[in-house]
């Protein structure tokens, strides 16, 4: 997604050796990303993504076998287009995130109500999110949210 999106500013991961590792290290530093560890023994810190790898695991990976690279990459990519565009989210309003995101492309910015990011983007009294998106790699044009059609 990196190459649509562009890379984060920066990585909240535990202390777990694949995110210890030389060569996750200087992935992220040869793509700019800050890497921030959670102190050891506090998932909390970091509960979207703990709450997110439980999913991942529940749902793909503790019901797969993946025999080769080549398998796994088909495995979780209909797993991630699942959780993406079929499997409700109840934080979303019971929508998937695609239709969510649909759904907000196609309002007009004056009516949305004033809550989660939404109020972050236009200076709501609503709290900001937790991690900002990441600017990099979007031209100055590509840093204002439209949501008119």
């Amino acid at each position: 997604m990196a190459r649509f999106r562009g890379y984060p500013q920066a990585v909240r991961t535990d202390n777990g050796p694949e995110f210890t590792s030389r060569a996750f290290m200087a992935w992220a530093q040869g793509h700019g990303i800050r890497h921030i560890l959670i102190e050891p023994g506090r998932p909390m810190q970091n509960g979207y993504i703990e709450s997110f790898n439980g999913k991942f695991r529940d749902e793909c990976l503790s019901l797969e076998w993946l025999r080769s690279r080549a398998e796994a990459n088909v495995i979780i990519e209909t797993w991630r287009r699942h959780f993406n565009e079929v499997r409700p989210h109840s934080s979303l309003g019971y929508q998937t995130p695609a239709a969510f995101a649909a759904r907000l492309k196609a309002q007009d910015a004056a009516s949305v109500p004033a809550t989660g990011r939404t109020a972050a983007v236009y200076g709501a009294s609503a709290l900001r999110p937790v991690a900002q998106p990441s600017r990099q790699g979007q031209s100055s044009e590509g840093t204002r949210v439209d949501f008119s059609s």
